[in-house]
Order: structure tokens, then sequence, then C-alpha cells
């Protein structure tokens, strides 16, 4: 028994367990253990972080296959192996919606692939086996086998064994030590050249060689290497001859005992109770066979008597041991087979062949064997008859077989069923992962955790993993034919039990050549079930007989795949053997067990191509031929799977007897046996398994021959020939000795001793007997082979006529065109013709050509150039000439006929020589070409897009031509008299020094005296540069005005030089730009202009000085607070002027005009005030082109008037709150100075009398609608409306607000919002507040004017009041006129208000009368806390905007609902003149009017306030006339036409 782990002890903790190791306690693991848990030694340490960093590898492709594809699994996979193979598994994703069958259940229609799951999860019992992962890991794994197996050595060999220990009290690696020895050269040579110091050197960590190798270490693993390590490695070596040379049966059947997946056993079949009583004969072991093989009789042996014992049978202790006397010793089994009696034999050594010294000769401890040897003859020798257990070598060997080859496997004492089992998983994998629900752990969790666990010693994880059920047992999950379907969906289940991709169906549809067995195979045609978990695993292995695999996961979670391309089987197989060479060297026959796993991160950086397969439930896996796979469980799931073969398999069934032959594995069928079941059936066989089947057939017949011919030549005789059926011999009576092939075709057959083996291995099959002693049994004579050979032929007859036309083809003396060559292969795959070497011959030369093709195609005709700016950074993969050459010379050796294409590749190397030529001449005599020729003759050898060497000469050329360009462009540069006026002054290039540097740097490479000169001038002007930094810098530690001027006139001689720079500040928040101190003053000179610039437009009378005059003068001159505020605040910019001497008269003059605003504001506007300043003091605002050259324009969202006489309706927003200076004069930065502006509020007064009459109009008309609420308040009573004295607007009184200065005005008067602005100030205060203000604002002139206003307005209307009186003609009308003008001023004279008390009661005496309820009203109506924002505010409501110029629609109707601003919209490409608006009394408003134009034939524009309609009746009229068509007209008819 092999000694139990520590870690088998105690599954501990850290990770959840399932169960322990069922072995026993042994004393002697105590070191073991310990020994274990040390380090794994340099090779682990090495591959440590490809278990704890883990790298997934790339994905396999999935396939999604139509519904068409999805019917013919053998078919589809077919169709994809081309392109799949290479990845060893991928997976195939059933088809959402399938046609495959529809059929109706319910109401429902069947249409997706989801088969239901044949299985009852309460009755489906099963008994899991129990994986430790840190035991099936193959570096790991060696190590831990080489220990146990050094132990059991020892042990059983009579020695005392103890692990070493160093003087750290650390146990000695003993696999360390062992790799380490071996690397020196093994034990022999590190004894005879005393190189045990350098091996402990190499083993002692480097941190203890500080202290010096120690003596006593050095001693003590020699000692222990030599007594215990050496004899058990020379045992090894011993046995490995031997076993290349003979083979050991009964090693060969214990391990065959674990050819099984995942490590199990496979199980005995079970003995009927009715054969109790009969003698038990030992069983044969079931392989892979499943079945077929039977049980193999064996007589028991009896162990041998010393010499002078009594043949009685009884035991006599000698030594501590104990001779067995039997009755029925023999001497050998040659003897055994002759001589039947029972004879008394002496026991005697092995080794001496002597019984003498009987009290030192040991016996074998196991029952029934009969191996002694003296103490002295055993190796290592024992100096006395050791007290414990002893063992002969053959059966130390025996034990030693088992060791390993169950590890990682155990089984279970629990039974579960599939309910059971789901609630233990996922239990587990919950506490494993400190979870609550499964979903909640992500896939690369478990994938990390996964690999960490397989090298994990400290804390071993445990899981279960329900693997290899068969289903013949414990049922399918797919429904069977033979199943009783029964319930609501037993029609379902009847069809999915007859669909091809049911597991059950696949190995035995009629493509697949297992379905030519009679019987089923285990696990290959007759499907296994698996349950598994999270982290249980499949370890590497391939498919048996390297056939296809399909596993289906029925539900449950991922199942993770990496699987390696048949082609690539060797490469993982050198891979594993450089990693666990222990492991490979032992087991030839390793990679065929499912006991080992390796990291697929690992194995890829060896070079092993490995791609990886997610494979969800409802999902499909496929894995090809030789294909090794590996895999794990993200958790719960119910896979199922089985192994097919289509015809494209023979070649490799074939390929794979041979390697197992190699390796001395049993067959699970014999491939030729399956062959000629396929003969037989040759009636039933399709065209491709035809074909395929003769060819296997003629093979097989060739090798018949050869070996007839072998046989003739040893001189085996007819007479010893006999022909045998071997298919009626059991599997296991019919395997070769050596290799364990089942023969079928033939055997070679020992008389004597009636032994068997394949011909091949003959010198195996008996040492004692001569071929005249053997026996050729044989199957079929030759005659009949051929015979079958000849019928299969006949059934091939149309392949065989295009096979010999292909063939006449290829041998033509010309050679054929492609066309040709694809004529025969679309005629293969028409006829369906098999993938035959004739054809994947034609398929090859059509692939090479075409893609020869292809390539002198991209060459010739290729569009796209793919030069780009970063081909130098990486590897440029284009072909050169030379390779351009070479495809010509492979194009004309190719079996088919591409003279046309090497013509036209030939003609264009022609080409490209012709261009070379071309180059040498332009570079011989460069100076007579620009650039551009250079750069036209790189883009015409680009266009060939090959590697061309003289393009690089090319591009050093146009490199050292634009050198010299650009280092001419900075040595040619000069200061000029005016530079500093130009427009591109202050973007115009400059360079830094680093410019400069790379052109110096450079030109440095070129030797020629032009260029030294010019580098010469780079350097000097560089050096002046840096001068005249360190100039600006001393400047800018005191910058003014008047030194500017001076130091620029020095530093403006290089002002090509222009520096910066980017660098991120400490807290890496944002990036700061540097600049030089040059480009600081050259800053500050274009901030001084342009300030200059900005007083010269703003006070065009100082252009004629300069900026200090300017400055000084700004006091005296006209000018708006906002260009004064935009001078100031240019001037803080500047260096120069901020907080200079020079700006401060500016700046005091700016917060005088910001006091006088800030009182003006206090006086002029109400609390809640929708008018800022200068809207309140201009009483209304406008738009007005003059006629003179300048455009004055007053931006407001108020200039309403205009708009309100078209009857639309303009909003009012919120100014109240703060006062911010500049807003409240905006409008005024549009004047130059004080006369333009009085002439513009001349205008307005001129245009005001002219539309206000019909703004009434308007608003009389409109009622309440004119209100701020646009009449929406139903609430209101008619008594509480009150209606402006002077625009006629009606409003609701809670809508309306209390003004002071209605107090002053006859009860009942009331001015609306639009003409009551401001709150009326005395013009007292005004006055008071122009105290102190600086005399050239025009704000301040606004205001002067308005007091002059104000008196003029009270003058006149007391004037008027006087000549009203003394009854004078017009004084009627000028007095109404003067009154108006009174009430719509801003500022208060008090001298005026008796007249205009007077004046108002006399003209509005009804109107007073009609208001005097609601005036009171609203005098009792508080003032609101909370002002709206915006007043006269609706969804539909019309904002003045400005059309697109571009809108031309010729459609009356459309003319009139999208009226324009302006007639030149619609006139600019019109042949007739535009000639303003034609009304006879036109208003001629201002701002931007709405136009209309007459429909009746004259064409005219007329603006919509002179046509006496409003806007919105225009918009609804169907057409206008203008009242000239109207008077022309033959009857009356209305202008207004609407829908």
């Amino acid at each position: 028994m092999r000694a139990r782990r520590q870690e088998d002890l105690l599954l501990t903790s850290s990770a959840p367990s399932t169960s322990t190791s069922p072995r026993k306690k042994s004393s002697i693991c105590s070191g073991a253990s310990k020994s274990r848990s040390h380090q794994n030694g340099n090779k682990m340490e090495m591959y440590d972080h490809y278990y704890k960093r883990f790298v997934r590898p790339p994905m396999a492709p999935v396939y999604y296959p139509t519904a068409e594809e999805f019917a013919d699994p053998i078919e589809y996979v077919a169709k994809i192996r081309p392109d799949a193979e290479k990845y060893g598994v991928v997976k195939i994703v059933p088809p959402p919606v399938s046609s495959f069958f529809q059929i109706r259940l319910l109401d429902t229609s069947f249409q997706d692939f989801k088969p239901p799951f044949a299985i009852n999860k309460e009755t489906f019992t099963f008994r899991p086996r129990t994986q430790k992962l840190n035991e099936v890991e193959a570096i790991v794994k060696e190590k831990h086998t080489f220990i146990d197996r050094l132990v059991n050595f020892n042990r059983f060999s009579g020695l005392t064994f103890d692990f070493p220990v160093d003087r750290d009290g650390q146990v000695v690696d003993l696999y360390r030590l062992h790799r380490i020895v071996e690397n020196f050269g093994g034990c022999e040579e590190v004894n005879e050249e005393e190189k045990w110091r350098d091996v402990a050197r190499e083993y002692l960590p480097k941190e203890q060689m500080t202290r010096g190798v120690p003596s006593a270490f050095i001693n003590l693993i020699r000692s222990h290497y030599n007594l215990h390590i050496e004899p058990f490695n020379r045992n090894l070596k011993e046995k490995a001859m031997k076993r290349d040379d003979e083979s050991d049966d009964e090693t060969e059947e214990l391990k065959h005992k674990y050819q099984h997946h995942h490590g199990t056993m496979r199980s005995e079949p079970e003995v009927p109770d009715g054969n109790d009583e009969e003698p038990m004969e030992e069983e044969c072991p079931i392989s892979m066979q499943s079945g077929r093989r039977r049980s193999k009789n064996k007589k028991p042996t009896t162990p041998r008597r010393p010499p002078g014992v009594a043949s009685s049978s009884k035991n006599v202790p000698i030594r501590g041991k104990t001779y067995i006397f039997s009755e029925n010793s023999q001497k050998d089994d040659e003897d055994e087979e002759d001589d039947g009696e029972d004879k008394v034999e002496e026991v005697f050594c092995i080794a001496c062949h002597q019984g003498k010294d009987e009290e030192l000769l040991l016996l074998c401890d196991i029952e029934g064997c009969k191996n002694g040897r003296h103490t002295y003859c055993c190796d290592p020798v024992l100096d006395e008859v050791p007290e414990g257990e002893w063992r002969c070598p053959t059966c130390i060997e025996s034990e030693d077989a088992k060791i390993g080859l169950d590890w990682g496997f155990y089984d279970a004492d629990t039974e579960y069923n599939l309910n059971s089992f789901t609630e233990f998983a996922n239990k587990w994998k919950c506490d494993y992962f400190g979870v609550s629900d499964v979903s909640q752990v992500s896939c690369d969790a478990v994938e990390r955790e996964f690999w960490k666990n397989v090298v994990s010693q400290d804390n071993p994880v445990a899981v279960k993993y329900g693997a290899d059920l068969i289903t013949s047992r414990v049922g399918s999950g797919f429904p069977r034919k033979e199943d009783k379907h029964t319930g609501p969906d037993s029609k379902l289940k009847q069809q999915y039990a007859n669909h091809a991709w049911n597991l059950n169906n696949m190995p035995v549809l009629r493509e697949s050549v297992l379905s030519y067995f009679n019987t089923g195979i285990s696990g290959m045609m007759v499907p296994w079930v698996y349950v598994g978990m999270c982290f249980s695993t499949f370890c590497w292995h391939t498919e048996d007989h390297w056939t296809y695999s399909v596993n289906y996961n029925h539900f449950g979670e991922r199942k993770i795949w990496y699987g390696v391309g048949g082609d690539d089987a060797e490469k993982f197989e050198e891979a594993l053997r450089k990693l666990a060479p222990g492991l490979t060297g032992r087991q030839r026959d390793l990679f065929h067990h499912m006991t080992t796993a390796a990291n697929p991160y690992l194995l890829r950086s060896m070079g092993v191509p490995i791609y990886a397969v997610h494979q969800n439930a409802g999902e499909f896996v496929i894995t090809f031929p030789r294909a090794y796979h590996a895999g794990y469980n993200e958790g719960l799931n119910f896979a199922e799977a089985v192994n097919f073969a289509p015809i494209d398999w023979l070649a490799k069934g074939r390929e794979c007897v041979e390697s197992y032959s190699n390796v001395r594995r049993y067959l699970v069928f014999s491939h030729d046996e399956l062959l000629f079941k396929m003969v037989e059936a040759m009636d039933k066989l399709g065209l491709s398994m035809t074909l395929s089947t003769h060819d296997e057939l003629k093979r097989v017949i060739q090798k018949q021959k050869h070996i007839r011919d072998l046989l003739s030549h040893l001189g085996v005789s007819s007479r010893q020939m006999e022909q045998v059926m071997f298919e009626k011999i059991p599997d296991e009576q019919r395997s070769c000795r050596f290799c364990k092939t089942t023969l079928f075709m033939c055997a070679l057959i020992c008389n004597k001793h009636k032994r068997m083996t394949c011909v091949g291995h003959r010198d195996h099959l008996c040492k004692t007997c001569t071929p005249k002693d053997y026996k050729y049994q044989y199957r079929f004579d030759m005659d009949h082979l051929q015979h079958l050979s000849t019928e299969l032929g006949k059934r091939t007859v149309n392949y065989t006529g295009w096979k010999e036309e292909s063939d006449e083809m290829l041998e033509e003396e010309g050679k054929p065109k492609l066309e040709r060559i694809e004529e025969f292969i679309d005629a293969a795959k028409h006829n369906k013709y098999p993938q035959t070497d004739q054809v994947h011959k034609l398929i090859t030369i059509r692939h090479t050509a075409k893609s020869a093709i292809e390539k002198a195609n991209q060459l010739l005709f290729k569009k796209v150039r793919t030069r780009t700016k970063t081909r130098c950074q990486r590897a440029d993969t284009r072909t050169d000439a030379e390779g351009v050459r070479s495809l010509i010379e492979q194009m004309q050796a190719m079996d088919c006929n591409l003279t046309s294409i090497i013509e036209k590749l030939e003609k264009w190397m022609e080409e490209i020589e012709q261009w070379r030529a071309k180059c040498r001449v332009m570079i011989s005599h460069q100076e007579k070409y620009t650039i551009e020729d250079f750069e036209k003759t790189v883009d015409e050898g680009d266009e060939y897009d090959i590697k061309l060497t003289e393009i690089e000469d090319l591009k050093k050329v146009i490199a050292s031509k634009e050198w010299s360009q650009q280092a001419g462009f900075v040595t040619s540069w000069s200061a000029t008299a005016d530079m500093e006026k130009a427009i591109d002054f202050d973007y115009k290039v400059r360079y830094s020094s680093k410019d400069v540097l790379a052109l110096i740097k450079d030109g440095s490479r070129n030797t020629s005296s032009q260029a030294i000169n010019i580098v010469a001038k780079l350097q000097q002007m560089l050096s002046e540069a840096n001068e005249r930094e360190a100039e600006a810098h001393d400047f800018l530690q005191n910058p003014t005005l008047s030194k500017l001027e001076l130091v620029w006139q020095k530093l403006r001689q290089s002002d090509w030089f222009s520096e910066q720079c980017e660098f991120e500040t400490i807290t890496l928040i944002q990036t700061v730009i540097w600049f030089s101190d040059i480009n600081a003053v050259r800053s500050e000179i274009i901030h001084m202009a342009r300030i200059k610039s900005m007083i010269d437009f703003a006070i065009p009378n100082l252009s004629g000085f300069d900026l200090k005059s300017q400055l000084q003068r700004l006091a005296e001159s006209q000018i708006t607070l906002s260009k004064a505020v935009e001078i100031s605040k240019a001037c803080e910019l500047s260096k120069c002027l901020k907080d200079s001497q020079d700006t401060l008269g500016l700046q005091e003059m700016i917060n005088r005009m910001n006091n006088f605003t800030e009182r003006i504001a206090k006086l002029f506007k109400p609390k809640n005030a929708y008018h800022n300043v200068f809207e309140v003091i201009t009483e209304i605002e406008f738009e007005i082109k003059q006629q003179c050259s300048i455009c004055f324009q007053i931006v407001s969202e108020r200039d309403d008037l205009t708009s309100l006489a078209e009857g639309q309706i303009m909003q009012l927003y919120y100014q109240g709150g703060d006062v911010y200076f500049t807003d409240e004069w905006h409008q005024m930065k549009d004047f130059e100075s004080l006369d333009k502006m009085l002439q513009h509020q001349s205008s307005l007064r001129e245009m005001q009398s002219r539309i206000f009459e019909k703004v009434k109009q308007v608003n009389s008309a409109r009622g309440l609608e004119a209100c701020c609420c646009l009449g929406n308040n139903k609430m209101e009573s008619p008594d509480s409306v009150l209606s402006c004295i002077l625009c006629s607007s009606q409003f609701h009184v809670r809508c309306c607000e209390w003004s002071p200065f209605l107090q002053l005005l006859p009860h009942g008067c009331f001015l609306c919002l639009r003409c009551l602005r401001g709150q009326r100030p005395v013009i007292d205060d005004v006055v008071a507040a122009l105290n102190g203000t600086p005399s050239g604002f025009l704000e301040t002139q606004l205001v002067r004017n308005l007091i002059q206003k104000s008196r003029t307005v009270t003058k006149n209307l007391m004037d008027g009041a006087n000549k009203r009186q003394l009854g004078e003609p017009g004084s009627e009308e000028f007095c109404k006129r003067a009154l108006f003008e009174w009430l719509s001023c801003e500022i208060l004279n008090l001298n005026g208000v008796p007249k205009a008390l007077e004046l108002i009661s006399e003209f509005y005496g009804d109107y007073l009368q009609k208001q005097t309820s609601a005036a009171l009203e609203l005098q009792r109506r508080p003032i609101k806390s909370k002002a709206p924002l915006t007043l006269f505010e609706q969804k539909t409501s019309v904002k003045r905007k400005r059309p697109s110029a571009s809108h031309k629609d010729f459609s009356r109707k459309a003319r009139k609902r999208n009226v324009k601003s302006s007639p030149t919209e619609y006139f600019e490409e019109e042949e007739s003149e535009f000639k303003s608006c034609q009304a006879r009394d036109c208003m001629k408003p201002y701002g931007e009017p709405h136009w209309v134009m007459c429909d009746a034939g004259c064409r005219n524009w007329f603006h919509v306030l002179c046509s006496g309609f409003s806007l919105k009746e225009v918009e609804e009229m169907h057409e206008y006339r203008c009242s000239s068509c109207l008077d022309h007209a033959d009857s009356p008819v209305s202008s207004v036409s609407t829908d």
C-alpha cells in the first residue's frame, strides 16, 4: 500500500472538502508528508506565475449552422472540418429556429432544438468519484510519485528509511535533490568527480550561502542519496531496459484497469447469485472494450519449499521469515505445460540461484510468491534480516506499478440523486466563494481559483464528479427509441428520440462507420453521462481510437474546454515530456489516461497551440481525431457524450492502431475487423464510404502480401498455416503478447506454449522456440481478398474513370490550364466523390495556383496604396523584386498552365526595372530636379507596393533638399520696417531653438560647403536669439510703456525666434504652457496695437496720437461706458499697463461712471423693472438704417412698436435686482458720438408719431388680449379693467402694479407697463445725480438730453394750455400732442403738473369716470413680492426672427402663410426690381417689418402694417389684392379671401 499523505488525512478548511481519502494511515509517511509540504523545487517555482496569474487561451470559433445544415450532423461536421480541425475542440450552437421537423402540440409550434430531459431527477441515482485537485497536475504529480515510489522501494527492500533534515530543521526535498544530481550527470559522475559540494551549493538557497556550504550537509545528502536514491534509480533503469525488451503482463493488466476516463477503475462484471458456490476464477480486468473482453483462466500458483522439508503442508519459521511448503510446486513455466505431477522444489536465491545460507535467505512476504533472495544478494545489500516486511524485486515492481495510477480520483461513500447533488453542489460553491447565490460568482473568478487549486498544497480542495455513467444503466438525457414515451409531451419525446443530433443515434448514423458494429461499445457507441460541480475536472486525453466525440450540455452552468488540434498532438506530448519526464518515462501510455492535468497557459508558452471553448447549456462540443482536450466545470451541470466516426476517420483510426501498438495499449476494437464488416456490407455503402473502404482494403492487401513473403523467407511452410475466424475468439485471447493489439488478419502462435503475437513482434513470441514451432493463422486467403477488392472496385467505376482521366490530364506533355483542373474538381463535387488523394491533389494544385494568382493580382492590380507614415515602426512584410521573380519561378514550376499571368508579371517587372533606372539617373543628377519631382517618383515606386531600396535613397535626397529649403527659410529671414502692421504678424511661422538645433544636427551630416555655411549661419542666429532672450528677460522684470518701444527695436531683429513648451502642474490637474521672454515682449507689442485700435475705433479724433497720449486724453473725449470698460480690461491684460499711472485716469472715470449709473438706476428703475436704464430714458427702442454709411442698431428684445402695430405679441423679461453697470447701457455701444445719438432720437420721435396711432387701433381691437396675461384671466370682473391713456391697451387690475407717478394724475388715469417704464423721478433729483460725472461719456449726455427734453415738453404743455385759453386756432391739437409728450417723458417736471391735470380732466373726462373704481382697486393692491420672469408669454408667441435669405417659394398660398421679413428674400434672382412699399400712404415703419405681395397681377410688395390688416390676418389669407388692383377689377371683390 502507498503511504497516505498528510493532506489525505486533513482535508481542511479554507477550501470546502467533500470527502477524505479512504487510504489507511501509515507511520512511515510522516516524513513523506513533510517532504511534500516542502516547496516543489525550482521547476514549480519557475512555473508558479502560470497558475496564480492564469491567462485564458484564445477562443476557438463558434459555429452556427442553419436549419438545413443542422439536419445532417455528419455532413455538417465534414463541412466545418477543414477550418475547425486545427482547434481540436469547437462549439456548435443549434439554430434558434429550426425547420428539421414541425409538430403541433397543445397549440404550440415546436421550432427550437430543446430536447426534453428524459431522466427523472429523483430516481436517477449515482455514486460520484472524489477528485483531489492538487493530485492531478503533472508537475506536482511527478514529484509526489517519485517520493512515494522511493519510500515504497526502500520500505519493501528491507531498509530503514527516514527523510533527512538540514541544519535548519527543514526536510530535504529529495525530488529536487534527485533532479539536481541528474542535471550534474547522475550519481556515478557526481561520485567520481566529487561534485557533491556543487550539488549542495545548487540546492541551498542563496541567503544560506552566506554561511558557506556545511560539510555535514554535504555528507548527509551524499550518504542518503547513495544508500536510498541511487539503488532506486538503478532499479528503474534496469526495469526500463527489461520493459523495452519483454512484456510484463501483470503490470500491463494492472495499468489497463485505469485506461478509463477520469482515472476510474472499471467495475468488474457482476456475478449472478446462483454462482456463489462455484470456484471463483480470477477475472480479467475489463478495459475500454466494456464487455467485449471475457475472463481469462489462470491456474493457482503455489509457493516453493526449501530443501529437506517434508511434502506435507505446514509453515516453518526461519529468522523471522516463514517458508511455505506446497505439494504442487513446479520448476518453471515450461515444465508446467509438460508435467502435471506435484514436485517439491527447493527455495533458492533468484540472484545466485543457490539455496545455501538458509538463515540469510529471505522469502517474499506476498502470499503465493515463490521468490527468495540472500541478504547479501539484495540491492542494496542488507546487513541483517530486516524486521519488517520484505518483498522480492518482482513484487516490489508490481506494487510500484500501482503508485500514482489512481491519484486524485477516489470512490465516494455517498449516493446521490440529481436533486440532492444539485443542492450539495450549489451549497459547496456558495460556501467556497462566500456568496448567497451561485449566480454571484463570475466565470473569471472560477477559472482563476481552479488553476490555483491544482497546485495548492497548503489548502487542498476536493470535489465530486459523477463521471462515466453509462446510459444503458442510468438512462440518457435524450429520449430513446426503445423508451416508453408517456405524458403530455410523448409526441415531442418521440420526435427527439429519432433526431439525428440525439447522441444515442449519432454513432449509428448511416454515415458513421461505427454503425457497422453489431454490438454497442460503452462510452463509444453507448453514451455516457456526466454530472459535474464547480471545479470538477476532466484531464488531458484523446478519444479512444482517435475518433470524433460529441458532448451536449443538457442543463446547468458552463463547461470549460481546452483543446489541441490533432496535427499539434506531438507538440503537446513533447511539452508534457519536458514538464514531467518522470511520469512520461514511467508510463509509456500516459497520454491515453485521463489522470494528468497541465496548465494551458504554460503549454502555450512552450509553443503548443491551445484554444478554449465555453459550453453553455443547450450547446454541442465536437472534438476532432487525435485532439487532446481537457477542462473543468464552472458549477452544477449535466452533460452527455458519445463517439462517432465519419468516413474520413478511417485513415486516422489506422494511424491510431499503430500508435497504440508502440505504447502497448489494448484496443477497444479491431480496426481491421471493422473494415471487413464494412466490406461485408458493401451493397449498403455509399460512394464516399465505398471509395474509402476500397483504399483501406488495398492497404490491407498490400500489407498481407508483404507478411506472406516475409513468412516464406523465414521458412514457415504452408503446413504451418491455418485459416481462423478471429472474430469468434474473445478479444483478450487474440491480443499480441507484446504490443497488445487485437489481431484479426493474421497471427503467429507458439505451438508449445500457446503464445500469440503479431508478425511484426515475432521476436517476442518465444525465447526457446524456432520458426518451425510457429503456426501462422490468417483470416482470409489472398484470392478472397483480391475478390473483395474487385467487387468493391466495380462499385466505383465512375470515380475510377474520373481518376484515370484526371491522371491522363496531369501526365500530358503540356500542362493543363487551371480551368480544366477546376472542371474535374467540380465534377468530383457534383458526383459527391470523397476526399481521396486524387481529389486532394487536384484541390492542392488549384489552391496553390489560385494563391499564386491572388498574390500576382495584388501586385498587378492593387489600387489602394499601403504606404503609411508609420511603416517604419512595424515590420514591412511586403515582398521585394527577388520575391516577385521567385513567385514567377514558382508559377512556372506549377502543375498547371499560368502563362498569361506570368507574362503580365514579367512585363510589370520590366516597368519596375525602368523605374529603378530612372531613380539612379535622378539621384546622380539631383540638382536638376525639384522636391516635387522626387516625391512624384517616390509615389510611382510606392504604387508597385513592393520593397524597393531606391525609394529609401530617394527619400534621403528629399530629406536633404527639404533640409536645405527649411534652413533657407530660417537664414533668409530679416526684419522689415512695418512688419508689425502686417495682418499675419501674430500668426506667422516662427522657429524654436529645438527646430534650429534639429536643422543644425541634420545639417552636420552633410559635408558640402553650402551645408557647412548654412549651419554656421544657423548657429550665429541662435546665439543672437539667446542674447535677445536675456534682454527681454531683463525688460520683463520691470515693464513700462515708455521702455517697450526701445526694447522692441532690438528684439525685432530676432523676431524669427519663438519658444514655448507644455508641462503639467505638480498636482497633474492642468497643463501649463510656457513661452519665452521674446514671445512675451512680442505679445505685448501686439496687445498694445490692439488697445490702440480699440481707442481709434471708439474715438476717431484720437487716432493721430500715440497710445500714451490717447490714454491721457480719454477723459476729455466722448465715449460710452461699455467701450471704456473694454479698453480698461484690455489694459489689465498688458504687462506694461496693468496698475500703471497711464491707466489711472481711465479707471477713475469708469468708477465715477459706475456710481452715476447706480444713482440713475435707483431713480428710474422700479422694484419690479422690465427695462434697463437705457430703455427707460429712450422711451422706445428700434432699429434704423440711416442714409449715411454708418448703421445704428439698438439691440434689444423689445423693439416692439412696429411689431405691436402688426398685432404681434412681444414678451418682456424681468430686469430688476442687482445693478450691472454695463448691462444698463449696453445699447449705447453702437453710438460713436453725441450728434449721432441725438440724430437717432430725432428720427425716433418722427417715426413714433406715424405708427403710434396704428398701435392704438390694434390695441383697441385686441381688447384684453393686450393684457400681460393675454386675456387668459377669465375670473376677473369686467369692471376690474384698466385702459392705458396713451396706447389704449387694456389690462386686468390684478395684472398691473400701482406706480407713485399715478398718484399725481387724476383719479382713474392709467399708464401701462410699456408706456410707464420708470418711476418718473423729479427733474431736480436727476440733475443732482449728474454732479461729479465725467462730461465725455455719452450716457451722461443722454441723461442731460432727457432733462432738456423734460423742460421743453413742460414748456410746450404750458404754452399750449395758455394758447388754448386764448382760443388760438390749432391750440386744441397742439395741447393734445404736448400732453402726450409730457405723459411719455420719463423725467417729471413738477411745473407742468397743474396744467397736465387740467388738460387730462378736460380731454379724458369720460375715460377717467369709467376707470375710477378700477384705479381705486389698483391703488389698494400691494406690490408683488415676487415678480414673474416673463410677461406677455404664450406658447405660440411670435418673436421677430430674421428668415433665411435662401428661402424661395413661389406658391401663393405659401407666400401668405410664410410672410417675408423682407422682399429681398424673394427677389434674389427675380427678373423684376424691388421698389419698396407701394402703399399710397406708407407709414415707413422702422425695424424689420413684415411684407406681403399682391397676388392679383401687379406683384407689388407692401408692408403688412400699411396693408390695413394684422399679421395674423395676412397669414390666414388665401390671397391678397392691393387697393389698386381692386380698383381696376371688373367686379368688386373683397381683398381678403381666407381658407
